[in-house]
């Protein structure tokens, strides 16, 4: 017998495209901005540098689901991005004129299912990208001045104990090489925290950064909470990240909905690693996969890591999750906000 279940039961994901609003308006990026003019109590920022987490952190943990917050009256209508047209890669060229492929991968199941879209609006607009000295990926806003990410995402930006090193940064609402914000809404990130090796794809490959701006304060963020073997198959989860394959540089964010979680296999660190056959490109690592449940709104459960690496034909695409990344998450929210 197939498994069912209770859609009003708050443990599980809603299903989150089942009540769309047809009626999104468009073109209200700039709320945000005023939201950011009315100004927010000053805090000093304290630079944590790079902070290597231990297995004991886990002793203590707290895996309360955390909600997703955002500010009074945000633009969030119900449903799906702002969705765009196809953009026209621009390819590298040779000095003699003959095009070069980029050396990224890609991984595609069954046909395309991912789509452009325009980020104006909650939650899109807590999503963004890192750019680091040798490279960018994505991350999504889940504190005041936290985002998460995958840890590789920023692996050459860490010294364990030391300093952040590479000036790297953090744009929400990434879109055609500036925020749709405006070109102000630049975070340097200041912090970052991971369990204590950084990895290749793997269950603890999550990392989170410390912005020296509160983005999640004018933009709102994600709640998360861990995986539950239950929601195996179900097909309610959706990624967002910045492709390299489908836009010029990645600059343009892309989503996929209605994504399953396959299998699930534990890591250390008390963290999962999530098989899908989520569509996926280099420029994605650092994605969130998330769900609307109806205890706690938006909440990720992973991040995106990578394709698995081995010879099974096709390579599941894998996220990180689990116990683990909620309680990095919740170390980010308790120290940095």
């Amino acid at each position: 017998m197939p498994f069912t279940y209770d859609w009003e039961r708050s443990e599980y994901p809603a299903d989150t495209r089942s009540d769309f609003d047809l009626q999104e308006r468009l073109g209200e990026a700039h709320w945000f901005d005023v939201n950011r003019g009315r100004g927010s109590e000053s805090r000093e920022i304290d630079p944590a540098g790079c902070v290597p987490l231990a297995e004991e952190l886990l002793e203590a943990r707290d895996l309360r689901p955390a909600e997703e917050w955002a500010p009074d009256n945000v633009f969030d209508p119900i449903g799906g991005a702002r969705p765009i047209g196809r953009v026209r890669p621009r390819m590298l060229r040779r000095f003699d004129g003959t095009p070069v492929e980029p050396a990224v991968f890609t991984q595609i199941y069954n046909g395309e299912s991912r789509g452009l879209y325009r980020p104006d609006a909650a939650p899109w607009v807590r999503i963004g990208q890192i750019t680091t000295r040798t490279g960018r990926g994505s991350a999504a806003l889940i504190g005041r001045n936290t985002v998460i990410t995958a840890a590789h995402v920023v692996s050459d930006s860490w010294s364990s104990g030391g300093p952040v090193v590479g000036s790297p940064t953090f744009t929400p609402a990434m879109f055609n090489g500036a925020s749709t914000l405006g070109r102000s809404w630049v975070a340097n990130i200041v912090g970052v925290a991971a369990w204590e090796q950084f990895v290749g794809q793997d269950g603890y490959d999550i990392a989170i950064c410390q912005l020296d701006q509160p983005m999640g304060e004018w933009l709102g963020y994600f709640g998360y909470r861990g995986y539950d073997d239950d929601w195996e198959d179900l097909a309610v989860w959706t990624h967002a990240g910045y492709p390299y394959d489908l836009s010029p540089n990645g600059d343009y964010p892309s989503v996929e909905y209605d994504i399953k979680v396959e299998d699930d296999d534990s890591d250390k660190y008390d963290t999962v690693e999530l098989e899908t056959k989520a569509d996926i490109a280099s420029g994605q690592s650092g994605g969130p996969l998330w769900a609307r449940f109806r205890n706690g709104g938006r909440q990720i459960t992973g991040v995106l890591s990578g394709r698995e690496d081995n010879f099974a034909e096709p390579k599941n695409s894998l996220f990180a999750g689990g116990n683990g990344l909620v309680s990095l998450a919740r170390w980010g929210r308790d120290n940095w906000g």
